[in-house]
Order: C-alpha cells, then structure tokens, then sequence
C-alpha cells in the first residue's frame, strides 16, 4: 500500500479500514480495562474476606482467651491471647495476656510486657495498677505503692472515679498487709470524704477503718450511715461494736439494740446475733453498774459502795490464790489500808472526794490483779472494762 502524505484523500475503502482499525484498538483497551477492572475487584473482595476472617477468628480467640482468664485458667488465656494477637494486633488484648502471664505465675515475663506496653501509655491507670500487683507479689514495697500512686494519678476508661476508688482499697488492703496503718488509716481518710452517697460503699470504708485499728473514725462514718432513713444493719452493728471496742458501752446499748431489732436481724448468722448480743447484755450491765454524775446522790454512793467491795473481794481472792503477786500488789493494799473499813452510803454522799478515790483504787486493782491473777469474772470482768476507760462509758 502506497504511503499516505498530508492532504491525501482516501478512498472510502481506506476510510472504512481505518476506522476498523480503530474501534479494534479500543474494543482492545476497553477489554484489558475491564479485565483490569474485575480483576481489582476480585482481588478486594478476597483480601475484604481474608481480613473479615481475620477478624473473626481475632475475636473468637480473644473471647476463649477472656472466658478462660475469668475462669482462672491462665496458661490456656495465654495461648488463646496469642493467637488472637496473631490474627489481629490490639492493645487491650495485649494487656489481657500480660495479665494472663501473671496470673500465670510468669512474673517476669509479665513485668517486662507491662513495662513495654507503658512506654506507650505511662498514665495508663490499669497497667500501673498491673505493676503495683506484681511489685508487691515481689515483695518490692516502695515500687508497689509508687504504682498504686501512680495508678490513682492515672487515666480510665468507663468510670474512673469508681475504679479510683477501688485501686485506693486494694492499696490500703495491702498497707494493711505490711501493718503499715497510719498510711492506711491516710488513705482510707481520702476514701471516705470520697466515697459517694452510697450506704454499702461507706459500710466497707468504716470496716477497712476498723481493720486499720481507727475505730474512732469507724464509728463515725459508721452513725452517719445509720442516720439514713434507709440505714442498712451493717451500719448498726458496726457503730455498735466499735462504740463497745472504745468503751462507749450507751453508745454500743442503743446501737445494738437497733440492729437486733432491725428487719434483717433474724437473717444473720447465728455466731454473729450471739455476738451483738452479748455485747448489748455486756454493755446493759455495765450501765447498771457503773455510778454515773447524773445518778441521785444515793444511788451512786450505793453503786461506788459496791465497786468498792467487788474491787476488795478480787484483790483478797488474788493475793490469798498467789501469794507471790502479793509483794507485787502491795501498793495497791497500802491504799485500800487508808479507806475506811466501814462506809455507808450517807457518809459516802457527802465525800465527792473519798468517792473518786475509791473508783480509782478500784480500777488500779482491776487493771493490777490482772496481770498476776489472769483474767476476771462476773462483775469483776465488767470493772476491768470500765477500768480501761473510765470516761467513755456514758458518752453520747
């Protein structure tokens, strides 16, 4: 075929062979761009489908791994953690299989994941909190409540305030744990202003509080609660036996009788019905026998007369069974020597004076004859516990 130069005029046959050339070259382009096309779309949707089961079988060994954890089977959590970890990387999974590892006892492995993973995160509330537990699973105090610090000053996710809260009593479980009670008593003091309205949340405080040896601040979150309309008999029972353990036994009087009477009562364990009890028949005793200020002069000349012969009899009985306390006690005789041998209740009512010495002698005996004679009985058991406070018993 001749070549064409500029200007040539073609025939119609050459002008239908070009344009076939034409629309065979584009039917050529369009094939290739719509092979090009299915093929894209073939290869999306199987890498879509092989991400999607990735995902699904993320998920599945995450849930075995979760489900195994919380039934406290940590060496199958780890190999299903690590798995799912394999088909999908994730932070949250991450710190499940350091938890995983130490439950699991791999403590060191543990430590070092954790310490990776807050490198990222260094506020990160649950991954110090992780740390405290294992420091102090080491025996490494300082570290441990450095993290629990760490962990109160940190970030959370959900209810952060709750969680702060609980990381504070686990922390002081564990100073309590170290008998380190002036830090606990610190912490339970921040826990308690707070706590929330909450009748239950206050009730554990006051008795990490009486754990903490602190039942004066026991007490007192104990009667707040017990004001509520709604008080529950956890609050009466524990503003009771901590009044009792202080030896405010009106205070113990009135709170125990509540809670025995309370709508829940007859639920409680038998051992823990006996126990208040005794206490509220311990503390009524005590109140009958003890010669307040406010009483009528006589009746309490008449009680201090009484005392004082409870008092004598004990020490009498103490020297005579153990004749070896009674060079140790002989002070106390000397004393008893100087009050009068015959008393009665008139002459008595008008000696304030000789009637505060007699009580005084009479707790001195109670507490001295104790520590050679063993513990008291009857009465004498009621004036020892009067004895270990004498002021407490009619405060309000």
């Amino acid at each position: 075929m001749a070549t064409l130069n500029a200007g040539t005029v073609l025939t119609p046959e050459e002008r239908l062979a070009r344009r076939r050339l034409i629309l065979r070259d584009a039917a050529s382009l369009l094939t290739l761009f719509l092979i090009t096309v299915v093929i894209f779309l073939l290869t999306l949707l199987l890498y879509r489908s092989f991400e999607n089961h990735r995902q699904t079988l993320g998920l599945r060994w995450k849930a075995r791994g979760e489900a195994a954890l919380q039934a406290g089977n940590p060496v199958q959590a780890i190999d299903a953690l690590r798995s799912a970890l394999a088909y999908t990387p994730d932070r949250q999974t991450e710190i499940e299989l350091a938890m995983a590892l130490a439950q699991a006892g791999k403590t060191v492995e543990a430590t070092a994941y954790f310490n990776t993973l807050l490198e990222s995160a260094p506020g990160d509330g649950v991954i110090n909190l992780q740390l405290a537990r294992l420091a102090a699973k080491k025996g490494d105090e300082p570290l441990a409540i450095h993290r629990y610090q760490a962990a109160l000053d940190g970030t959370w996710e959900g209810n952060g305030y709750d969680r702060r809260r609980e990381v504070r009593l686990e922390l002081v479980n564990y100073l309590l744990s170290r008998k380190e009670y002036n830090s606990a008593r610190t912490q339970l003091l921040i826990a308690a202003s707070n706590a929330p309205d909450d009748p239950q949340i206050k009730d554990q405080i006051a008795a990490t509080m009486e754990k903490a040896q602190d039942p004066t601040d026991a007490l007192s979150l104990y009667r707040a609660v017990s004001a509520r309309r709604d008080a529950p008999l956890a609050a009466f029972e524990g503003a009771g036996r901590t009044a009792f353990n202080l030896g405010l036994y009106r205070v113990a009087n009135a709170y125990l009788s509540r809670a025995l009477s309370h709508p829940g009562a007859a639920a409680l364990p038998p051992a823990e019905r006996a126990a208040d009890q005794y206490m509220v028949d311990t503390a009524s005793h005590i109140l009958l026998l003890y010669p307040d200020l406010n009483l009528p002069a006589r009746s309490r000349a008449e009680r201090i007369l009484y005392i004082r012969k409870v008092a004598r009899d004990r020490l009498s009985a103490c020297t005579t069974s153990n004749p070896a306390a009674a060079p140790k006690l002989s002070a106390i005789v000397s004393r008893w020597d100087q009050i009068p041998s015959v008393l009665t209740v008139p002459q008595l009512e008008q000696q304030p004076d000789l009637e505060n010495s007699i009580l005084q002698l009479a707790w001195d005996t109670e507490t001295g004859t104790v520590q050679y004679c063993g513990p008291p009985s009857g009465d004498d058991a009621l004036l020892l516990r009067i004895a270990q406070n004498p002021g407490a018993v009619e405060q309000e």
